[in-house]
């Protein structure tokens, strides 16, 4: 697409979870920290929440980068309707054979007897379970149950639960308390500040040029304010914008994204910023102080 015209090994603004392009904002990276330390010092469960678009699932991946040559992470699926099939589906993702009329104890059993083995061989499991506010009572109910397998010293399984808002919602509910009183710790992402969306623009054209000390393209701090008035600082519509003012730029043969360019591109926002809640970390935006800009 523009990589070429604007020096780039990568695109720069994919709406994908790639850890390569972790931006540690002071919230994002205390979430990260906390299912860190969460899962190091096997503390059992951690909840990380927030809107649509501000970055749960990349800090999720970020983990896994971080933490997979020490633990075996699972991700789990939220199509569950019952505890059952959320036994099935952890049985099946580390391939330990079930027979399709197994009830519940003896799914039960071979779990416990694979967490064991895994504790032992020093490879404990992670459950990493994302849209986790979309499982269902039952799923939830199961997930803890499983904080009851326990060794003398050491928790047999962590849960990591990533969703959006309405999970703590959830979780405030009174059959939710058992679960709740489980959870060691919690982080609630939000969107990004006005300084936070420019140094997150920069820190992701850095990642992707191919050299990183003569950038190819430049927001200049007027642009930089009219994409956070445009997406309230929420990442997943930051790449939206960048994106498209990046590869109308190529079109047009230019290296300065400009606030032309931002309102020229909002139509193709609309019904991204129409599905998107917006939950700033200021109330008011202040004015973007950058000298130099990008």
């Amino acid at each position: 697409m523009y990589e070429a015209f604007f020096n780039l090994k990568t695109l720069p603004f994919e709406n994908t979870p790639n850890p390569q392009f972790f931006f540690a904002s002071e919230e994002h990276r205390e979430a990260l920290a906390a299912i860190e330390y969460t899962i190091r010092m096997r503390k059992g469960y951690v909840c990380i929440t927030g809107p649509v678009g501000t970055g749960k699932t990349t800090v999720s991946r970020t983990m896994i980068s971080r933490c997979e040559d020490n633990v075996h992470i699972v991700p789990i699926l939220h199509g569950h309707e019952n505890g059952t099939q959320l036994l099935r589906q952890i049985l099946r993702a580390v391939e330990v054979t079930y027979r399709a009329n197994d009830d519940h104890a003896v799914l039960l059993e071979k779990l416990f007897t694979y967490l064991h083995e895994q504790l032992a061989a020093g490879e404990p499991v992670v459950l990493l379970v994302d849209d986790a506010h979309m499982l269902s009572d039952q799923t939830l109910e199961e997930l803890r149950l499983l904080s009851n397998y326990e060794s003398n010293r050491d928790k047999l399984v962590q849960v990591v639960l990533v969703g959006q808002n309405e999970l703590i919602q959830r979780l405030n509910q009174t059959n939710m308390a058992a679960l709740k009183q489980r959870i060691a710790m919690s982080q609630s992402l939000k969107a990004l500040n006005i300084q936070e969306t420019a140094a997150y623009i920069g820190h992701r054209i850095r990642v992707a040029s191919i050299d990183p000390q003569n950038l190819q393209v430049h927001f200049p701090g007027r642009t930089l304010e009219a994409i956070y008035k445009l997406t309230r600082g929420i990442p997943r519509l930051v790449n939206y914008a960048c994106d498209n003012c990046m590869l109308l730029a190529s079109i047009k043969n230019e290296r300065e994204i400009t606030p032309l360019m931002v309102q020229t591109i909002s139509k193709d926002l609309s019904l991204h910023l129409k599905q998107t809640e917006f939950v700033s970390s200021t109330s008011e935006a202040p004015r973007l102080a950058l000298a130099g800009n990008m």
